[in-house]
């Protein structure tokens, strides 16, 4: 569920294309293309330098390209001391350029070939050429820093951050060799089987992650969890040293500190970590509760003497690689079992929905808010369902063609429940689309990284209620029940909720990387005190610097930030809570308005507030445009309390009454310098080895000098 343009700000928005297929449900925070060389064509050979997609990176290396050249010439032609003859130039120059590109990757996501993978390669380059002669023209302008009128500095201010196509031909060459080399190492990644060592070649998707989602062993998860590590991020420390360093050399041609200030600059705030720690510590609370109840339900599955009723969760048996969701854990760990929440696919099913109907009901949604209905080229151009013609990257996403009539939808959509809610979310990326339409285009982007992601998922949550669904009539008018309420909402806690300190601390670490506050020798050792400290959560085995875990996650090597998906997480409950109370859908204190009930759906007043969000695209600053929406301006943590309260009340009475310890206490050392003791096992708050050796051997002391005394 994401959304594509080359146009987002203020760097190139490339490919979505990965050289594998991703599961569909997999959106961008958890997307892992670790899933085979696109296995519905063998013959297929991918282009090495076709790199996933980094949305703050051009990976491609420029090669002078006799057109680009000719209009970047012309540019500087065009400027002649003169900046609005400049951006009237660059305005129409621009939008063609990424209108090609566009195209290219379009034709080749959905009919993957080698010629189709040569000219997305192609344009990739053109475009990337086109960037850096912006780039070079805007830093030998003269008196470009003085321009008074604010909007027109802050389009040169964007046109002027290319990111690391910024560096030398030979040390954007290095740095996209560094990341392909780690990228090869990550999709390559194979595992032999826990039960059988000659069945080898198990790679994360499907294998890993169903055997993470599914398997209650405890030694093959370990040894599922520590095999991949061994097999990716061990392999690959030495060449993330190195890109780090060519990454902050290209943050430095940027005119930035360092990488992490690069990232930070589209969120516009001077003082972001403090705002996003603020963020984090409102939210943690429940966060804290949620932990302490899903380590009881472990603890009373897995037995007390592998999980402490006080100490950091080990997290390999959390349902997912990372640890980054909980809601495979969803089955042994429910408030009430027994008591589902609701799906209604097979009603669905029953009625005869098609993929088609499911995007027309979410069509009628947003023209219920009072917005436009899709244009007929929309219908047209977007595919649906998967062709049986040619292969497909089936990845969900929204496809703006920079040329303000041109959006597309691609999705290989099956009639469920799950997908009728992601068909609404990549309608919400196509009316920001053209909701910004008119902006000039270094603006058609999304207010920060997290608005466009925020925006989708808070009319998912509307999408999913049993109220909309009565709507549409595919649930029948039932009385509340607060067993399938509450485990409605702890479903959704354990994907939400668990995944904020994760996600906080992906772009935490990284951020200590690129500002030099750690070094090589500290980097796996940092990322577990990270997780400790935050998650709650520990490695199953006693881990070394000879390791480096934090390259077992796509994001790490592909270098993409992460931070703009916690800011989305907490973003998308502000927006909700005010489309909600625009709508009367929603009042504090008010038992029969609670925010998780809420739908906006046929509000005029929820739309207008959406467009408003929308129009601006990244005109202004974020926190202009939510508190010109909203009357808020900044990162709160109270809208996803409030929309999680009944839970959050239920937590904490549930922990009151079986005396759980809310919390965790740090139980030994996760991660060690030196590798003599890694390997070790984990075992509620102690290393059964080590520590079983070590407790004989004092027991064995002891008598020792009792005897000697009595003597």
């Amino acid at each position: 569920m994401c959304d594509i343009s080359c146009s987002r700000k203020p760097f190139v928005w490339v490919l979505l294309a990965v050289l594998v297929q991703a599961d569909p449900q997999l959106d961008l925070p958890q997307y892992e293309p670790n899933s085979g060389i696109y296995p519905q064509n063998p013959s297929f050979i991918p282009n090495p330098n076709y790199t996933p997609v980094n949305p703050y990176d051009l990976p491609q290396k420029p090669t002078r390209d006799d057109e680009v050249y000719r209009d970047t010439q012309g540019l500087s032609k065009a400027y002649r001391g003169d900046v609005g003859s400049l951006l009237q130039a660059l305005e129409l120059q621009a939008s063609q350029q990424c209108t090609n590109n566009v195209a290219a990757q379009w034709n080749f996501e959905t009919n993957v070939n080698q010629a189709t993978q040569l000219e997305a390669l192609q344009a990739q380059q053109t475009y990337s050429e086109f960037q850096h002669g912006i780039w070079d023209l805007l830093n030998h302008a003269q008196n470009i820093n003085n321009i008074p009128e604010a909007q027109t500095y802050r389009q040169i201010r964007y046109y002027s951050v290319i990111g690391p196509a910024a560096l030398s031909p030979d040390q954007l060459d290095r740095y996209n060799r560094l990341i392909n080399d780690m990228l090869a190492i990550y999709n390559t990644a194979t595992i032999c089987s826990f039960n059988d060592h000659f069945h080898c070649g198990l790679r994360l998707q499907p294998d890993l992650n169903k055997i993470m989602a599914k398997s209650r062993n405890w030694d093959e998860l370990q040894h599922v969890w520590t095999e991949w590590r061994r097999q990716t991020g061990q392999k690959m420390k030495d060449l993330y040293e190195q890109m780090a360093q060519v990454s902050n050399t290209a943050a430095k041609l940027n005119n930035f500190t360092n990488t992490a200030d690069y990232w930070s600059f589209p969120f516009e705030s001077p003082a972001l970590e403090i705002d996003l720690e603020d963020a984090w510590n409102e939210v943690k609370p429940l966060y804290e509760l949620l932990h302490a109840y899903a380590r009881r339900r472990l603890r009373e599955y897995y037995g007390p003497e592998r999980i402490n009723r006080q100490a950091p969760l080990p997290s390999h048996i959390l349902g997912n690689m990372w640890g980054q969701s909980w809601s495979n854990i969803f089955d042994i760990t429910q408030p009430y079992p027994g008591q589902h929440f609701l799906d209604v696919t097979p009603e669905m099913l029953k009625q005869g929905y098609t993929p088609i109907d499911m995007f027309r009901l979410a069509e009628d949604f947003f023209v219920s808010l009072n917005l436009t209905a899709m244009p007929l080229d929309f219908w047209q151009g977007s595919i649906f369902e998967e062709p049986g013609d040619r292969v497909v990257l089936c990845t969900p996403s929204a496809w703006d063609f920079c040329n303000r009539r041109d959006f597309r939808i691609k999705m290989c959509a099956n009639v469920k429940m799950k997908d009728l809610i992601t068909a609404h979310h990549e309608m919400a990326h196509i009316h920001y689309f053209m909701a910004y339409k008119n902006q000039p285009k270094v603006f058609r982007d999304g207010a920060n990284p997290a608005f466009h992601e925020a925006i989708g998922e808070a009319i998912g949550l509307s999408v999913g209620t049993p109220k909309h669904l009565q709507a549409l009539g595919l649930v029948p008018v039932s009385v509340e029940d607060t067993a399938v309420e509450i485990n409605y909402l702890y479903q959704l806690a354990l994907e939400k909720v668990a995944f904020l300190p994760f996600a906080y601390v992906m772009d935490k670490w990284r951020y200590d990387v690129f500002k030099g506050k750690i070094g090589k020798e500290e980097y796996n050792c940092h990322w577990h005190i990270l997780r400790e400290q935050y998650q709650g959560i520990k490695p199953p085995v006693l881990r070394s610097e000879i390791n480096f875990d934090p390259g077992s996650k796509y994001h790490i090597p592909a270098n993409i930030p992460y931070l703009r998906y916690f800011v989305s997480t907490i973003l998308q409950f502000q927006i909700y809570r005010a489309l909600c109370q625009a709508a009367g859908q929603y009042i504090p204190g008010d038992y029969t308005h609670q925010l998780h009930k809420c739908d906006i759906y046929r509000s005029k007043e929820a739309g207008n507030i959406l467009k408003q969000l929308m129009e601006k695209g990244s005109s202004q600053s974020w926190r202009d445009v939510l508190f010109q929406a909203t009357g808020e301006s900044r990162l709160d943590g109270s809208a996803l309390r409030e929309y999680f309260g009944p839970l959050e009340d239920w937590l904490r009475n549930e922990n009151l009454r079986t005396g759980e310890y809310v919390g965790w206490l740090y139980d030994g050392d996760y991660c060690k310098q030196s590798i003599e003791t890694a390997g070790l096992q984990v075992y509620g708050g102690f290393y059964n080895d080590s520590s079983k050796f070590y407790s004989n051997f004092l027991a064995m002391l002891a008598c020792l000098i009792i005897v000697l005394r009595m003597r």
